[in-house]
This record gives C-alpha cells, structure tokens and sequence, in this order.
C-alpha cells in the first residue's frame, strides 16, 4: 500500500511538473508575440465599408523661411520642406531637392522631394515612408531669435510626429533631430529617420562621386552607364552591433553551427559621408550626436527606377532580431523602447579646388581638431613596430598545457638584437603576457604569467626598455573573453540579446565562415571599467608599462538590450573613451586596433588602420581618406609585415598610406602553436624575420621620417595603378602597382615600386 501511496503521489508530482513546464512555454510564446507583434485591430462591424487609401499628398503648404550669416543664407521650401543654402560670396548652392525628371512616376517625385524618410514597424520587419504618402502635415517657424528653423512633422496615418532643426553655421549646415520632440505610434513604432535623403544627388551625366568611410574610404564615381546594381551600400557606423545577430551575421539559423559570418570586408570607421561634383562643389557631412546608432546609405543610380546618386545617414531608434522557441520557427523582436539622445548632422560646404575627397578628408581634419579637440600626438617619429606573442593554453585530452612562445626574458634579448642591427627607435606591445596567456582569464590580467618569467621578469623588462627609450605596452582584452576564463561570471558580467539569453559569439571557420566551436562572450562595458579597468591601469603603471594597447576597444561597439538594466551603444562608447583616457593617466600612452572615430583624440598609436575597402561592385577604387584625416597628428600601423598575403602591394600601399610598418613575432617556431586556438602567427619566428624585418624598416623610415608630422595634402591617380600623395613640406610619394616601369612627373617609378621628390632622396 506504501508503494502505491508513493506511485500516486510521484505520478502527482510528474503530472504537476509537465503542467508547469506547458504553462511556462505558453507564458513565453505569448510573451514574445507580445512585445514583437503589435495589438490587434478593433473587428470592424460587418457592414462596414473598406476604406479607400487615401491619394498621397504633392505638397505640404508650409509659409517659406530663411536664414542667413556672414558666409550663407538659407532658403526654406515650405511646400516641399527641402532646403537651398547660397553661398552668398559666390552664388554657389546647395540643394536637398534636385532636378527631378517631370516623366517620372509621381510617386518617385514625392520620394525625391520628400524632406526626411521614416522607416517604422508593426511587429515583423520594417516599412519606408514618407510624409507625402502618410497625409504628412508640416508646420515651420523661426527660432532662436531667428537663428533656426523649426520643422514640425506630423504624420496622422502612422501616429507619428518629430521635429528637424536647420541651423547656419560657419561651414555650412547643422541638422538637428532632438529626441524630447518624437512621439512614437501606437500600432506603427518608429525604426529610423533619415533626414535630406537626396541632398545634393546627382545624375550619371555629372563628373564626381559619391564618398563613404568603407575602410580607409572609397568612392562610388558617377557612371552614365553601368551594370544594374541590386543592393545599396547600408552599413552601421562603428560596425554592426553584436548584440543584434541580424546586424553581423549574413545568415541566422536556429542552429547556431550554422551562422553564417560575412566574408572579408571592412567596416564604416568614420562618421561621414558626401558627394563631390569634380571642380565646382562637395560636400562632406559629418554624424555626430546618435552617430554610433546610425548607418550611412549610399544608393548608385538605377534602383527604383530613379537615375540619381545619393547618400544620407539614417538613425536608428529600434534594432529588432530573431529568436528560435522549439518548433515554432524565427520569431521578431523589436526593441520595445526608442534608443535616447538626439540626433544631429554637420554639412561642411566646399568649393573649386576642395571639391574633392582630398578637400572633403582636410575638412574633416579641421573638424577633428576644431570641434572634436583632437590635440596631434608628441613626438611622431617612426618607430620600429615590434609586437611580441607571449604564450597561450592548449587543451589536451585530460587538462591544458601552456605553450610558451615568448618569455620576458627572450623578449628582452630580442630587442637587443634589433639594437645592434642598428635599430633606434622601438615601440614594444606585448600580448598574451598576462594569467594564462592570450586566452586566458581575461578580462584579469594579472598578474604576468609565470611560465613566461612573472611579475619580476617583466618588470625587469620594463627597466630595460626604459633605459633603452622603448615604450613598452601592455595588450588588454577588457572586450571578449574566451567562454573559459575564471575571472568572468557571464551569468552577470556578459551582456544579453533581445530574448534575455546570453549573448555568444562563435569563431567562424575561415572556410566555410560557419560559427566553430570557439566561443567568447562580450562583456558589460560598465562593469568591467569599473571592476577592471580602473583598477589595473594603475598597476600596469607600476610594472613600468608606458602604455596599454586596449584590443578591440577600437573596433567593437556593442549595447545590452536583454539584461535587468539594458544599456545603448551611447554607453559602451563612453567606457571605452573612459578606458582610453585611464590608460593615458597612469601609464602614459594608449593605443587601440582599427580605429573607430570616436577614439580620436583619445589615443596615441591606431593598430592595424584599415588601408583598403570592401570593394563592394559599386565602388571604383579605395581611396586613404582616414589617413589625409589624421596623418600628422596620430600614428598609425599596417598590418603585421611578416603576415601579409601579398608583400610586395602591400608594402606599397603602406608606403602610400603612410602607414608605419609593423611586425608580429614569436622566439619559438609558430609550429607549436598547431593545435591551439592561435591560427594566424604562422610566420613569425624572429630568428627568421630579424634581417628582413630591419631592412623594410629602415626603408620604410628613410620615407616616413620625412613626412612624419606632416598632413596629406593632396592624392592622385596619375595613371591606372600610379598613384602619387604630396604632404605639406612638399614631399611625393609616387607608388606604382604595375609590373612595368613607369614615369611619372619627371620621375622614373620601378615596376612594383616608388619613388620620393622633394625631400631627401
């Protein structure tokens, strides 16, 4: 009886416990079709009749405005909402509208002089507008004493409305979007706005092009004949935001073996974009508040039907995703609540001679160090740029070995050979030197692993790089931790998606860009520079480190949507900015890979500056747009010369660039590294690479020591594969890809080589 007593009662407790779990699913799917679905519509009585879509409106009925300062006055269509901003020296204009063929469908003519285009959503992806298509209403006044012009935006079909602020400057125009002045839908939640979509497009009959910070930079040139494009370039500024996979991954699965990673390409660095008319005028329009929530669109001409060049920055006020629950497929979420902060973007207007992407980077330049405060770095002189690859562990069938590839005190006798071949001038950036080695307990890192010589050997390092005049720093991975390390807890200090799941981030293979097994976790920014971040830079100080390299601060950027307080990219931007600057205070320097914009004026060294775009079909060619912006005032490194795929191109590239070069080495045969997670030092064993590697130095520096300190002042095509760029003391470097001697302006250029004029030959 006592076993049956208990056979009821355990088949009770089962019974409960399926009931519970069935409860607990049908919570969760309700849940999400919640949040990712919008409420459902009133039935409409049954003998209702359906409602006719209303015709789209062709103008808006706004009085006309104007502005007007010392430099330019600006006009304000109040039947279109478009701008024309004259410079009243020249009489040169600006237009948000342009010439617009009257044979076009009038519904592409609504579109091309629409102000702003909306994207909202109703639960399941996302929809364009615009105003004339929603029976927008727009209401404009003077403000701010008559310094400003207020458009007020209503858009009753979607229960929309927001504000846009046009503001004069000394350069150009100011556009502001303030966040207090949005209110979002009901049913439709607002996605984006993209303000000025089509200012200043241009047809395929005009000679110039269209410029974006893919990479290094890259223009889409004006073609009046071209292949059909089918995609536009759209890409995040500050990369795609991890904690989206809809925003990094080309395919999104409910296995997560088969996420699908993009191939090569690079990422928007820059907050800019514009369009130059070759000899006559340009623009260069800088994001600046919400830049880290925005993408920069640049659409060839063709695509939907409309035979115009254009580019806008579209701000982004909701990510949305998928989720896979059991079996019922992907399921949409939508951020609930709109990204904060107001959004704004800076027209700088140029004309004759700056009308082109030289003009367009000199612009940015004074922008940097006019409004951003970008103060040149000390002391450019070009160093010899050694990074050194410590140890790493190796999983073995029972427990992990630690390999060794580079002690503290092999590094030490390293930099003495490179002293006696005659090296000078040293920077020193050591990796996997910490607690387990590149993947090891990171985000700690101390103290120095021991089986690499300790806390004492480094020390005694630092001592002699010191004596030496070597700035010694310390690589950090405060970012993207290996799902191994014992000095995370990713159950709170690693951030969540949309379906409150932690966020993991797969290593794809190199060949089939499928996720591996290889699995990090992105860390909260907040709390690891306030647990970590604060805390070592001080001690990194006292093992007599003169800088931190902070890996991946400068080319990751992501928020937290799914954790008990969710934060915005807004926060993780500042963390770093904030770690940056910790580093400068205690261990004097600080130095980040890639380079995102908003590290400028932050760090003294960019690793591993993108020198090439994406080569999208679009695009011409890559352009060094990023280096005429900053050459002079922050160094910059190539990519590790003993790692190259092509080293006679990419040496030259470096060289027109003016990049420095860099080396990436280990004291031991990367041969021991076969079967650890390390798989891309496969050339780097110093004995072998000594000579070479102070031979292309020494090169190197004879031309950059010549410009070190100097702008970019000008950058030529002089012929296909030629390529020329002139700094301010007037110094060329002449380039040629080709593998046929050329001559170019009086100067004879080997094949696959350069020369220099005007300085020191």
């Amino acid at each position: 009886m006592r076993s049956m007593s208990r056979l009821k009662s355990g088949l009770r407790t089962h019974a409960w416990k399926i009931a519970g779990y069935a409860v607990t699913a049908a919570l969760t799917i309700a849940f999400i079709l919640v949040i990712s679905e919008p409420p459902a519509e009133p039935a409409a009585p049954a003998a209702a009749a359906v409602e006719e879509p209303k015709p789209e409106l062709n103008e808006f009925g706004a009085p006309d405005l104007s502005l007007e300062n010392e430099r330019f006055r600006l006009r304000f269509d109040g039947r279109y909402g478009g701008v024309t901003v004259t410079d009243k020296a020249t009489g040169e204009t600006w237009v948000s509208i342009p010439a617009i063929d009257e044979t076009m469908p009038p519904n592409n003519q609504r579109f091309i002089r629409s102000p702003v285009h909306i994207r909202y959503t109703e639960g399941k992806g996302s929809a364009q507008t615009y105003p004339f298509k929603e029976q927008g209403a727009l209401q404009a006044k003077l403000s701010d004493a008559g310094d400003a012009i207020v458009a007020a935006f209503d858009l009753p079909t979607l229960g929309m409305s927001f504000v846009m602020e046009y503001r004069l400057t000394d350069d150009g125009l100011e556009i502001v979007i303030p966040f207090d002045s949005i209110r979002d839908g009901v049913d439709k939640k607002l996605v984006s706005i993209e303000p000025l979509p089509f200012f200043e497009a241009a047809a395929g009959t005009e000679r110039g092009a269209v410029v974006i910070p893919d990479g290094s930079g890259a223009i889409i040139p004006f073609k009046e004949s071209h292949p059909p494009y089918f995609e536009i370039y759209s890409e995040f500024i500050y990369g795609g935001d991890h904690a989206f996979r809809k925003n990094v991954y080309q395919k999104v699965t409910d296995n997560e073996r088969e996420l699908l990673s993009y191939g090569p390409r690079e990422m928007a660095a820059l907050p800019i974009y514009g369009i130059y008319k070759e000899g006559d005028k340009a623009f260069l329009a800088v994001v600046q508040d919400g830049a880290e929530d925005a993408k920069i669109n640049a659409t060839p001409s063709g695509l939907r039907g409309i035979q115009l060049y254009r580019t806008s920055a579209e701000f982004i006020y909701r990510n949305d995703d998928v989720v896979f629950l059991g079996s019922s497929g992907e399921i949409p979420l939508t951020l609930s609540d709109m990204i904060p902060g107001d959004r704004s973007i800076r027209y700088v207007f140029l004309q004759g001679d700056a009308a082109d992407y030289v003009g367009m980077a000199s612009a940015y330049r004074k922008y940097l160090t006019t409004v951003q405060g970008v103060v040149p770095v000390e002391g450019q002189s070009p160093a010899y740029q050694l990074r050194l690859f410590g140890g790493v562990l190796q999983d073995e069938i029972l427990g992990r070995t630690f390999i060794s590839m580079t002690t503290f005190d092999e590094a030490r006798r390293m930099l003495e050979g490179l002293i006696e071949r005659g090296v000078r001038s040293i920077e020193l950036t050591l990796e996997g030197w910490n607690d387990g080695g590149a993947f090891g307990n990171q985000p700690a890192h101390l103290p120095a692993d021991r089986r690499l010589g300790g806390t004492a050997d480094l020390k005694a390092l630092a001592d002699y790089a010191a004596s030496q005049g070597i700035d010694l720093y310390l690589k950090t991975n405060y970012v993207k931790p290996f799902h191994k390390s014992r000095a995370m807890k990713e159950s709170s200090d690693a951030i969540r998606g949309l379906n409150k799941e932690l966020m993991k981030v797969y290593k794809p293979y190199v060949t089939t860009r499928q996720a591996s097994y290889e699995l990090y976790y992105l860390l909260k920014a907040d709390r690891v520079s306030e647990r970590y971040v604060e805390k070592e830079m001080p001690a990194f100080a006292e093992l007599g480190a003169t800088g931190v390299q902070l890996g991946l601060m400068g080319s990751m950027l992501y928020s937290d949507p799914g954790s008990k307080t969710p934060t915005y990219r807004k926060t993780t931007l500042d963390a770093w900015v904030r770690s940056m600057d910790a580093a400068r205070e205690h261990a004097g320097k600080a130095a980040v890979d890639y380079g995102f914009g908003y590290a400028l004026g932050h760090v003294d060294r960019i690793d591993d500056i993108p020198l090439d775009s994406s080569h999208f079909l679009f695009e011409e060619r890559a352009i060094p747009f990023y280096q005429i912006a900053v050459h002079g005032m922050i160094p910059y490194t190539a990519k590790p010369s003993n790692l190259r795929d092509d080293p006679k191109a990419e040496f030259l590239r470096a060289l027109e660039y003016g990049a420095l070069p860099s080396f990436r080495f280990t004291h031991e045969d990367p041969a021991m590294l076969k079967r650890t997670m390390v798989d891309d030092l496969f050339s780097s064993r110093f004995s072998e690479w000594a000579d070479l590697s102070v031979r292309e130095y020494n090169e190197a520096a004879a031309v950059l020591e010549q410009v070190a300190g100097e702008p970019i002042v000008a950058h030529e095509r002089l012929a296909e594969g030629v390529f020329r760029t002139t700094y301010g003391n007037g110094v060329q470097v002449i380039v040629n890809y080709n593998s046929k001697e050329t001559s170019a302006d009086g100067a004879t250029v080997p094949a696959l080589g350069y020369a220099v004029k005007g300085g020191a030959q």
